[in-house]
Formats: C-alpha cells, sequence, structure tokens
C-alpha cells in the first residue's frame, strides 16, 4: 500500500477526474462564497449610502427600518439552504454546481473499479506485484484524500475572504451547526465516491453498476415519502406533525440534506462510510476476471440483490402511483396490492435477468 510506483499507476488512470474535481469544488466553493461576500458588501453599502438614509427620513410606519432590523439583515447566521427570514444567508449553497460535483465523485469511483474492468484494464492490474488489498486500499486513499483536500481547501479559501470582509460584529453563527454541516457535506461526497467503488466491486457490468448506484442513492428519499403515507394510514385521526421527521436520515446522499444539523444522520454517513469501505476491500480480493461483463461478479448475491432491486423498484412505483396529481390517500387495500404487485414485478424481471440473460453464462 506504502509503494510509490503502485501510487503513480493509480494516479494516472484518474488524473483528468480529479482535476476537474478540483476546479469543480473552486467554482462551487470558493467562487459561491466570494459572490456571496460581494453581495453582502453591496446590501452593506447600499445601508450605508445617502439614499437609503433619505429614502428612511421619507418613510414612516412598517416601511421604515430600525437599527436593529438593518443589523439582522446584514447579520450572517446561516452556511446552509433554507428560509433564513430576516438573516442574511448564503446563497452558495443553492448552486447546481453541487449537483454536478455528487457525479463527479460517482464517476473517480467508476473510473477506478467499473472502468477499469469494462476497458479490461484490470488484466493488467491484477497481475501487477502488488497485493489486492493494497490496489483497493490505494484506490480508496487516493480518492478519499483528493475529495477531502479539494473540500478543504476550497472551502477555507471561500471562508477566509467571507470573514476577512463581513466584521464580527455581523457574524452570529451557531458552531455547533457548522461543523455539522459542513463536514456532513464532506461526508456525503465521501460517501458517494466509496460507495460507487463498493459497487463496482460486486458488479462486473458497468451499466448494472450504474443502474444499481441510482436505485442506492435515490431510494432512501422515496421510501420516506411512503412510510410517511402507512403511518397516515395506520393513524387517520393522528396529526401528521406527530410523526417522526426522518427526513434528515433519507437525504444521507444528498449535500445539504442534513438540514436539521442533527448528530444521527452524520453518525449513519460514517457507518455506511467504513461498511462500504470494508465491503469493497473484502470483494476486490475475491474478484475473478472472469466474471468480468456479468451483471453480477459474485453467484451469491443474486437472491439478496434482486431482493433490494425489488423493493426499491416496489418504493419508486408505489411513491410515483400516489403522488401522480393525487389529493387523497389511497385505501389500505389500494397501497397494498401496488407494493406488492410493483415488487412482484420487479422480482420477476430481476429473475429474467440475472437468471436467464446470456450476461451470466458467458
Amino acid at each position: 500500500m506504502f509503494s510509490k510506483r503502485l501510487w503513480m499507476k493509480e494516479s494516472r488512470s484518474v488524473w483528468w477526474i480529479v482535476i476537474i474535481l478540483v476546479l469543480g469544488f473552486l467554482y462551487a466553493q470558493t467562487g459561491g462564497l466570494y459572490s456571496d461576500t460581494k453581495d453582502w458588501q453591496m446590501q452593506y453599502d447600499y445601508f450605508q449610502s445617502d439614499g437609503f438614509q433619505e429614502q428612511q427620513q421619507m418613510a414612516d410606519g412598517d416601511s421604515k427600518m430600525t437599527p436593529e432590523q438593518v443589523k439582522a439583515s446584514l447579520t450572517l447566521s446561516y452556511f446552509t439552504t433554507g428560509f433564513p427570514g430576516d438573516k442574511f444567508s448564503t446563497h452558495y449553497t443553492m448552486s447546481r454546481s453541487y449537483f454536478a460535483l455528487s457525479i463527479l465523485v460517482v464517476i473517480l469511483g467508476l473510473a477506478m473499479v467499473s472502468w477499469e474492468r469494462y476497458t479490461r484494464k484490470d488484466h493488467f492490474s491484477l497481475v501487477a506485484p502488488f497485493k489486492r488489498s493494497s490496489m483497493i486500499g490505494v484506490k480508496l486513499l487516493l480518492g478519499c484524500l483528493s475529495i477531502t483536500v479539494a473540500y478543504g481547501i476550497s472551502l477555507w479559501l471561500g471562508l477566509r475572504h467571507l470573514f476577512l470582509v463581513i466584521p464580527s460584529d455581523f457574524i452570529d453563527l451557531d458552531m455547533q451547526k457548522v461543523y455539522v454541516g459542513l463536514l456532513g457535506n464532506l461526508g456525503t461526497f465521501l460517501l458517494l465516491f466509496v460507495l460507487a467503488i463498493f459497487v463496482g466491486t460486486i458488479m462486473g457490468e458497468l451499466l448494472a453498476t450504474v443502474i444499481t448506484l441510482l436505485v442506492i442513492t435515490v431510494m432512501p428519499r422515496y421510501i420516506y415519502t411512503v412510510w410517511f403515507i402507512l403511518m397516515q394510514l395506520l393513524y387517520p385521526d393522528t396529526s401528521s406533525d406527530k410523526f417522526a421527521n426522518w427526513t434528515s436520515y433519507a437525504n444521507v446522499f444528498v449535500i445539504f440534506g442534513n438540514s436539521e444539523f442533527e448528530y444521527g444522520p452524520f453518525i449513519l454517513q460514517l457507518v455506511l462510510l467504513v461498511l462500504f469501505g470494508m465491503g469493497s476491500v473484502l470483494f476486490y480480493k475475491r474478484y475473478s476476471i472472469e466474471n468480468n461483463g456479468k451483471v453480477l461478479a459474485f453467484s451469491y448475491l443474486r437472491i439478496p440483490c434482486a431482493v433490494l432491486v425489488s423493493f426499491g423498484g416496489a418504493i419508486l412505483v408505489a411513491n410515483f402511483w400516489f403522488s401522480d396529481g393525487q389529493m387523497e390517500l389511497p385505501s389500505m387495500t389500494t397501497f397494498l396490492i401496488i407494493l406488492a404487485g410493483s415488487f412482484i414485478g420487479c422480482l420477476v424481471i430481476c429473475y429474467m435477468v440475472l437468471y436467464r440473460n446470456t450476461w451470466v453464462r458467458r
């Protein structure tokens, strides 16, 4: 794992993705925070201008701002999406570039395992004089270090500029929420990367890997929606406000998904990160080149994967069915029929792909 040749070999195969990733983080975080700082300065200059003072002298009643309201509108209290009310809030978190960054970290993981197998470059890699555990360890460390360094440097540059411009009198941050939010975002990027590595180790076909990643990352949010509908059907006389709010847990794969700044979703991210990392090492060591091009690299995973994908398919179908312009809740019978029918239908499709398709018979 500490071989210089091994690190150089792995770096050469993904250097272009790492460069794009670094530039993406600089654009999203450094550039976004610079833009927010400019907006704050423009707002501050406006409140200090003669035009604003004259406007306030002519205003009366509710249209006139008090000094406390002016200071509140300039006070930085948020580093995430939300509804800050009369507080100043950064808008770099609203950028679509974070969605592109999420895709990039997944591509980085796919390039290290799945793309290598798709192009048959793993035939050369696995005959190299390195242990398989060292190879997958370097892949994981290289990707995690690249993401962490790019995330940390771009965020530091942006925050440094922001804190240099905005006086401390206008900063009122809850540091616990700041740390949980920003570290949680980093955890999400790392989790997406390690998940791509893990799925790539158990799949032998690139398209199947992409589909499985899509199902795993999207499914938690829809599970929460279907669970919420089930609770409303079971307890029709109970207010929806009484039900547990699992939104932050359901958004574990979403950047800025921990909108409540809770420790639970952050801990869940760390647990999943460790489990997927250990699973990647375990399956990579046992992978056979002969399974390249198959849907699943390990035959004993057919049934668990078929059940998981069928469950995810049933959740997605049920969610789209019930949310397609329907104002009223379905009956419990309809709810169960849709879930069971979708699950069985997806299970039949999985059987046809995993047991009848020629991909697994070559």
